[in-house]
């Protein structure tokens, strides 16, 4: 049996050791950036719906981190295991893969939701217009704004 990842250490081939740790290093830095566009856009759009931004948002925030990172940290003592058969970290890869994949769709989400608001605009105007009442204490309210 041949442990790539522990025989490289053991053998001193640093190369191998280190685009190893770059790949790792890559994989990590992807999931953190993904995480952080998420929050972004979750902020936009709180914002935007004038939902508060509090700790606890924060806090799920840094759950997720915690959570994502933690899979990743097994699915890459999972691939040094594994070094047995592959010279990559085939796990992580997957993983991380499917940890951007689902902030991604969240983003998605997020700028749905931004959509939604606009799909509705006709309606609300069609409503308004329908109302002369509404439509005359608008008028002059828009009036007695200077």
């Amino acid at each position: 049996m041949n442990l790539l990842l522990i025989q490289s250490i053991m053998n001193e081939d640093w190369a191998r050791f280190k685009a190893m740790i770059i790949v790792l290093g890559v994989l990590y830095a992807c999931v953190f950036v993904s995480v952080l566009i998420d929050l972004y856009f979750g902020v936009k759009r709180a914002k935007r719906l004038k939902i508060a931004c509090t700790s606890f948002g924060y806090r799920r925030t840094i759950t997720k981190l915690t959570s994502y990172f933690g899979l990743l940290l097994m699915l890459s003592i999972a691939d040094i295991v594994a070094s047995i058969v592959f010279k990559m970290p085939y796990f992580t890869v997957i993983g991380a893969i499917g940890i951007v994949a689902v902030e991604a769709k969240s983003v998605f989400e997020n700028l749905k939701q931004q959509e939604k608001g606009i799909e509705k605009l006709p309606e609300t105007l069609q409503k308004l217009f329908d109302s002369k009442e509404k439509m005359q204490s608008l008028i002059a309210f828009l009036n007695t704004q200077k």
